[in-house]
């Protein structure tokens, strides 16, 4: 291992953090990080939960969307089953020496079933019987979380609660946010067993020293030291020096012969003159951009697809604040479309939505709904877990309530299976926290990611 890394660096300080603070009658475990620092944290679970792993805590780590405080254990069983059936996983358990069958029959039946009552209190048996077939009985059992979904935060302390009541000798590790402080009535709550760990892990000086490292010999390096550049300029309000890093990134980007490397260049100096409203030098790069996607796709290049859909994301928002609101809205559409023709369903429920909110925003309740059908026809295509973390439930629920046809039964039927008879409360809950943060960014006049 690298300790020169800064990424390993500032992993083996939040090992520190943790061997400093964390206690075996610490049940209730945070990491009170900043928002953007969820990767590192991701990062220091799943090293920890690997063969790596520096602690002696023995880790187990979800991404289970939370949906609701009835149905989470559940979906967590599911989860861990659903690895544990999978053949890698199952390689990987021999290699560490462990050659007995878990015998998982009474917690399958229990999600096969959806009992939810049952695995509310099976979990823990689970976490149990999964330590007994590891021989690892005695060892510090974490289990960490970071849902790719969370329905409401309340919801969740609730079902902490009922997880502070029931769990014994586990420790629960969950992610907060410095500014937002999620979960303090719960770790107010159980105080006594609860620790909060913080740390400033500096993570823009970590970025910055790994993407230019090399810059005076590495193009590929320059280039993100171009990056860099323009978003330095772009926060001090430069414009000149914001063009000055995008035309050299442009030309380190062209001496590479990287086509996508090129193509980003267009796309993040445009995005990056957004703030400065110079819509003539916005249009030339993201149709500069454009061109070049088309011919390398054409050519056979499928990993720029992405790329030129959010170029088309981009030129709607451009459009949209020079209030050419009806074009920008086809251009919100194009590249749901064309996500659809390239096969990435779920970028196109993604596209679909920046459409749809921008529609219902303007009050065009015509496209609004035309959006809407677009997206709810792909549902064939999407899995339960695609649905759950996508942006497909609002516009489920916008069809429903309004349609009385074929797709509206068949959407309300696929919305039962994935979320039960009551899914339109759940989304009801989803949307006040989801549908108002679009709703600011549709004020704002930008629709982007």
């Amino acid at each position: 291992m690298n300790h020169h890394n800064p990424i390993t660096i500032r992993l083996d300080e939040m090992v520190n953090v943790w061997n400093k603070n964390v206690r075996p009658h610490h049940r209730l475990i945070r990491w009170m990080l900043k928002p953007e620092d969820h990767r590192m944290y991701e990062g220091f679970c799943r090293f920890e939960a690997s063969p790596y792993g520096k602690l002696d805590n023995l880790f187990v780590f979800f991404y289970t969307p939370f949906t609701s405080a009835e149905t989470f254990c559940h979906a967590l069983m599911e989860n861990w089953l659903h690895e544990y059936d999978d053949p890698k996983q199952r390689q990987l358990l021999q290699k560490a020496g462990v050659s007995r069958e878990w015998d998982v029959r009474l917690f399958r039946n229990a999600v096969d079933n959806k009992d939810y009552a049952a695995c509310d209190n099976l979990i823990h048996a689970m976490i149990a019987s999964y330590k007994q077939i590891i021989n690892q009985v005695d060892a510090p059992f974490v289990f960490s979380l970071l849902p790719k979904q969370i329905s409401h935060p309340q919801h969740v302390m609730q079902w902490m609660t009922v997880w502070m009541r029931k769990a014994t000798n586990t420790q629960l590790l969950v992610f907060d946010h410095v500014d937002g402080n999620f979960w303090g009535p719960v770790f107010e709550e159980h105080a006594a067993e609860a620790v909060t760990l913080q740390h400033d892990l500096r993570m823009q000086e970590a970025i910055r020293q790994i993407a230019t490292a090399g810059a005076a010999t590495d193009p590929y390096a320059f280039f993100r030291k171009c990056m860099f550049g323009m978003g330095d300029a772009s926060v001090k309000k430069n414009k000149d020096l914001l063009i000055n890093w995008g035309e050299k990134a442009i030309e380190s980007a062209q001496k590479t012969g990287d086509k996508n490397l090129l193509a980003t260049a267009y796309i993040s100096f445009a995005g990056m003159l957004f703030g400065f409203k110079d819509h003539d030098r916005i249009g030339a790069l993201l149709n500069t951009g454009m061109r070049l996607c088309k011919q390398e796709i054409a050519g056979g290049k499928d990993d720029l697809k992405p790329l030129l859909l959010q170029f088309y994301t981009y030129k709607g928002a451009d459009l949209q604040l020079q209030k050419e609101r009806k074009e920008a809205l086809q251009w919100f559409i194009k590249a749901g479309d064309e996500a659809v023709a390239f096969a990435f369903v779920q970028l196109a429920i993604s596209s679909y939505y920046k459409a749809f909110v921008f529609a219902e925003y303007k009050n065009w309740n015509e496209d609004k709904m035309l959006v809407c059908k677009k997206a709810l026809q792909l549902t064939n295509r999407l899995s339960t877990e695609d649905i759950q973390a996508s942006e497909y439930p609002f516009m489920a629920y916008a069809w429903v309530h309004e349609k009385q046809d074929n797709l509206a039964e068949f959407v309300d039927e696929k919305m039962n299976q994935v979320y039960g008879q009551d899914w339109r409360h759940t989304v009801e809950e989803l949307k006040q926290n989801y549908t108002k943060q679009k709703l600011r960014e549709a004020e704002k006049g930008l629709v982007i990611n």
